[in-house]
This record gives C-alpha cells, structure tokens and sequence, in this order.
C-alpha cells in the first residue's frame, strides 16, 4: 500500500506540473479556433461548407500543439489536446474534415513522438475522429441553433468513452509492462476538466458563429421581402430569373406578366396614401393567385411585386404560345379588377396585363425585362397585351422615332395635333395645347411618353422639344395668315430652359416667321431640380420680354409647382387631370378651389384639363375655373381640322 502510494505521489508530482503548459495550449487552440471561424465566415451554414477547411486547419493546429508539447512538455506522458482536436474535427467537419485531419495528426505523431507507440495511438486517434463523425450525426445541427450544456456533456461523455477504448486498446497491442498506464490514465483524468473547457469554448464559438450568418440570412431574406405585401420584390425576381438562366437547358421555357393598375393615383386622391396597408397585402395577393390563370395549377406560379401598382406573376414552364392558347387569359384584368375592388369600396381598379415571354440576359442587361414590359404596358389602356419578340420589337421602335427626330428638325414638320381650349364663361375658343402625335409604320399610334421617355434617356429631349417649336410656329404662320390671334401652348422641360441663348434663339425663330410672341405659351412641364438656374432665370427673362407667356402643367401633382408658381411670372396653370377626373368628391373640390385663389392672386388663369362631362364643366364654373380643355369640347385635332374650328 505504501508503495503504491509513493507512486501515486510521484505520478501527480510529474503530471502537476504541465497543467499549466496544458492550460496554454487550450487558451491558444480555442483561440486558433476562433480565428479560423471569423476568417472563413460565409454567407449559408455555418459549418457546412467548410468541413474540408476545418480539418486542414485543425490538422495544423494538431502539428503545431505536438511540436510544442514535444519541446516544452516534460515526462515520457506528456499532456496534449491532440484527442480533443480530433473529435472536433469529425464532430464540425464530418468525414471530410475528419480524414483530413487524422491524416496530419498521424504525421505529428511519426515526427514528434517516434515509432514506439505509433499502431495504438493511430487506432486511438482514427477512434476519435470516428467517435466525432457518430456525434454529428446525434446532435448537428442542434448545436448550431441552441448552446446546450446537455449537448457538450454528451460530447464530453463520448470524448471519455473513447478515452477509455484508446487505453485498452494501447495495453492490448503493447502489453502492459510496456505501457506507462498508471502515469498515462492519471494525466488523462488531469485533463477532463480542460477538455470539457475547450468542448465548451468551441460550442460558444459555433453556436456564435451559426447565430451571426443566421441573422446574415434573415437580413438578405428581408431585402428580398417587401415588408407590407410580404411578397417576394424586384430583387428576389431578379436573383431568380438568373438561377433560372444558369440552371435551364431550354432558355424560352420561361414567361413573365406583369398586371399594373393604371389609375392608381386615382385611387390615391380618393383614398389618399395607403400608408401600411398598401395596395397589396398577404391576403389580396393569395387571392390573385387563386384568380389567376384558373386552369393552371397555382403551385406553377410565383407571384413578385414589381411595384406600388404592379405585380409580376412567374410561369417558369411555359411559352408564349401556350399563354395564347390560354381561354382564361383574356379576362384575367377584370377578374384582378374584381378582387383588389373589393378592398376598396365605390373604386373600380382598372388593370393591364402585359405577357412577355423570357429571353436570357446579355453582359449588361437585368435578367426583368424592363423595357418590354414597359413597352407592352404603355400599348395599352386596359386588358390584356401579348409582346412578341420585345427586343426586336423595341429597337426598331427606337430606330424609327430617333430618325424621325432627324427628320423633323430638318423639316421643322413633327407630326403635332392640337387640343383646343375654352373659356367656361361663353365656350370661346381661346387657344390650343400642341400634342405629339407620332405614329410607326403600320399606322400605330406610338404614346407620347414613349418618344419623351426614349429621347430623355438618349440625352435629346431638348432636341425634340425644339421640333416641337419648329411646328407649331410654322402652323402660327397659318393661323396669322387666316387672321386668328389664338395662343398656342406647346410643352417645354428645364432641358430646354438651361440650354443657353435658348431664349434668344426662340425669338429668332419667331421673327423669321414674323409670330407675335404672345401667340406663344410654353408650358413648363417636368420641371427637375437643376444647378443652372442663372441660365434658366436668363431665359425667362428674353422670352417675356417678348411677348411671350409661361403656363405650368398638372398643377397640384407636386410641392415644386408651388414654388415655380412664386419663383416665375406665369399666365397660366393647368389642373392635373386626376382632380378633374375626382371632381364630384369634396377634397378634390377644395383643392381646386384652393388652386384656384392662389393662381388668380398671382395673376393666371386656371385651366381644368380632362374635362369630360358636363357636369364637371359646371362645377368647374363654379369653383372659378376660366378654360375648360378635354373631350367634352374636342380631342386633339389634325392642323387643318383646328383651323376650320377656329
């Protein structure tokens, strides 16, 4: 007994002493660990992923804590993190990791440890990565989503069963009077507390590093989710389409509608802003799916919101030719029509569908069709618009109103209609908003804003502001020789305004057609915020001074139309047409009779564009309102046709 003792004595008095030393290495292990994590952090699984890099750098960080237990450590037993670094490399990087970083401590052990025990420590530690990849399989991936002390304690139960397996197994192949056992078993018990301080550790730091690309998920999931529809948006659409391209074998099996209501700021000045609720909601849009394309199956669909007013509806497996054929299709804008309504009561949403089948993206090109959706929404009012071909189609519409633009300037002849005004008073004529009226080659009216928005990006908006002038002084000429002193109004931008020498250029025009200035009114529509302003108030200064007055269109669509209102001498402003279109409703009427007292405190009179009835017309009368113009009086007319009017 006493001898056994002494041993005892003399065991603890060896292995006391590299506590410390074992401590060390822990603290820089864990540390190691935590770098390796912070290093390599990606976006999807914490560790999934990187299984292969997790057992290459714990295999180096098995190296590097041989090499330094073999040059500091003292004993024939030495203690080291080596069973440790080996569960956790099977545990976090599965058999991947795990081989990967057997592999390197079976070198640490060939270098630093000799041949002598070389078989039972292989087996022990092949045991150990086996014991981690068993663990896996119990508790990943709880341990990324909970830190759990049950879970490190089974762990660390398993890390001391196979402890145990590796001594047995040492004392089978060597023999025990080979084998320093007692020394041997009693560093090992020394350890326990330390392994279980590293399992801990190392579970905080996965269980960190988890909880952080877990918010990095959520974060790119919210990015992709508008947050009052709870509808996929523009970026989830687009990040599908391109998996979509990258993952299909037939790149046209794929089409995209886009249904858009076009008088929502209709329903905004009746309702006001939608604030929360929004024009979609979770429940409206489940609604529009069930709506949809009734004899399809509604699983084949993803629905996307493509804006305030708009939603895009997915069918990655089908064609053009397929969505023709479809007999519910045709319907599908008064059957949206029907449902978003009744949400709104006494509103009739009006929609329009526009069908684009896909095409893959160029380099440089969004993988959402913008311009042929925007092209097929604009050839339309209401109903449904199959675009075939949108690129061809698109850039031959681009060719044609860019030459025609050419052409105009050349000839100073674009195509312009003219929109007669009225005095509410007696029905007088007293003037005509110039309107462009282009048309393609079949005959097909192309919309107005189209041509603005194509030459607007083109950085030519001022150029075809110009044609616009060209013509319409060319038909004062006429109107002078027919003895009419009418006043026309044609659209001018800021692109036009901060060109310098525009002012005196347009008087020069004037005189070579010997006009009167005030036969001329430019209104100032799409005013932007502009750096040039001595330019623009330059202008203004030449064009009064001739004789010629400035309007301001859609006046109550914006906070700016105000302050050009004080900023500028105008003769005259023009209702936007949606508080025409809302006249019967009290707020309406109080916001023009508001417009109304301001424009006339200014010195201009009012025009109501859109009037359309001849109730409006009475109420506008009433209200204070001086010209009437819209299609209760006439439409815009060919040149001639307004000639013989007047």
């Amino acid at each position: 007994m006493d001898a056994l003792s002494r041993l005892s004595t003399r065991v603890l008095d060896s292995a006391l002493p590299s506590l410390p030393l074992y401590l060390l290495q822990a603290t820089a292990v864990i540390g190691m660990i935590g770098v390796f994590l912070i290093a390599t952090r990606r976006g999807g699984h914490a560790i999934e992923g990187r299984r292969v890099y997790i057992g290459a750098i714990l295999g180096l960080i098995y190296l590097f804590n041989s090499w330094f237990v073999a040059g500091y450590a003292q004993g024939v037993v030495k203690l080291n993190l080596g069973i440790d670094i080996l569960l956790i490399s099977g545990l976090l990087g599965g058999w991947r990791g795990g081989v990967t970083c057997l592999l390197a401590s079976l070198l640490a052990r060939y270098q630093f440890s000799g041949t002598q025990y070389f078989l039972p420590a292989s087996l022990e530690a092949a045991l150990q990565v086996l014991a981690g990849i068993w663990l896996r399989g119990r508790i990943y991936p709880r341990m990324l989503t909970h830190f759990s002390l049950r879970l490190i304690l089974q762990a660390w139960a398993v890390r001391i069963a196979v402890t145990l397996i590796g001594l047995v197994l040492g004392v089978a192949i060597i023999g025990r009077a080979q084998l320093p056992l007692l020394e041997l078993a009693t560093q090992r018990v020394l350890a326990l507390p330390v392994s279980l301080l590293v399992l801990v550790a190392v579970f905080a730091l996965v269980y960190n590093d988890a909880q952080i690309d877990a918010q990095r998920q959520r974060e790119h999931a919210w990015m992709r989710i508008d947050p009052v529809s709870g509808l996929p948006n523009l970026r989830a659409l687009d990040e599908r389409l391109q998996r979509h391209w990258r993952s299909s074998d037939d790149r046209g099996n794929a089409c995209l509608i886009v249904t858009e209501m076009g008088n929502l700021q209709d329903l905004l000045l009746r309702y006001g802003p939608l604030n929360d609720s929004g024009l979609w909601n979770p429940h409206n849009a489940e609604a529009v799916r069930r709506t949809l394309l009734h004899a399809r199956p509604t699983d084949a669909m993803e629905i996307y919101q493509f804006g305030d007013s708009a939603l895009a509806i997915l069918l990655p497996d089908a064609s053009l030719a397929d969505l023709r054929a479809d007999t519910g299709l045709p319907a599908l804008a008064d059957r949206l029509s029907t449902v978003i309504g009744d949400d709104w009561p006494g509103f009739r949403p009006v929609f329009r569908c526009a069908v684009v089948e896909l095409q893959p993206p160029t380099q440089d090109d969004s993988s959402i069709p913008f311009r042929a959706v925007t092209l097929a929404l604009n050839a339309i009012e209401s109903g449904v618009v199959f675009f075939d071909d949108p690129i061809q189609r698109d850039s031959e519409v681009d060719a044609l109103i860019e030459t025609a633009l050419d052409h105009w300037l050349q000839h100073a002849d674009a195509p312009l209609y003219y929109q007669p005004k009225f005095r509410l008073q007696d029905r007088h004529l007293v003037g005509a908003e110039a309107l462009l009226r282009m048309r393609d080659g079949d005959g097909h009216l192309i919309a107005p804003m189209r041509v603005v928005s194509l030459l607007r990006r083109r950085g030519r908006l001022a150029e075809l502001e110009w044609a616009t002038l060209q013509a319409a002084t060319a038909f004062l000429g006429h109107c002078r020789d027919d003895g009419h002193t009418l006043t026309i109004a044609v659209n001018v931008s800021a692109e036009s305004l901060r060109q310098p020498g525009f002012g005196a250029r347009l008087c020069t025009l004037l005189e070579q057609q010997r006009i009167p200035g005030a036969m001329l009114r430019l209104e100032i529509v799409e005013w932007t915020e502009i750096v040039e302003r001595d330019v623009v108030d330059a202008n203004v200064v030449v064009l009064l001074a001739a004789g010629m007055s400035l309007s301001l269109d859609d006046f109550g669509a914006g906070y700016s139309t105000l302050i050009l209102l004080s900023q500028l001498s105008v003769a005259e402003v023009k209702i936007e047409r949606a508080l025409i279109a809302t006249l019967s409703d009290a707020k309406s009427q109080s916001i023009v009779r508001f417009i109304v007292e301001v424009a006339h405190r200014c010195g201009a009179i009012v025009v109501a564009e859109g009037t359309e009835t001849p109730a409006q017309e009475q109420l506008l009368r009433a209200l204070g309102v001086d010209v009437g113009q819209g299609y209760l009086y006439a439409r815009a007319l060919p040149p001639e046709q307004f000639r013989q009017l007047a």
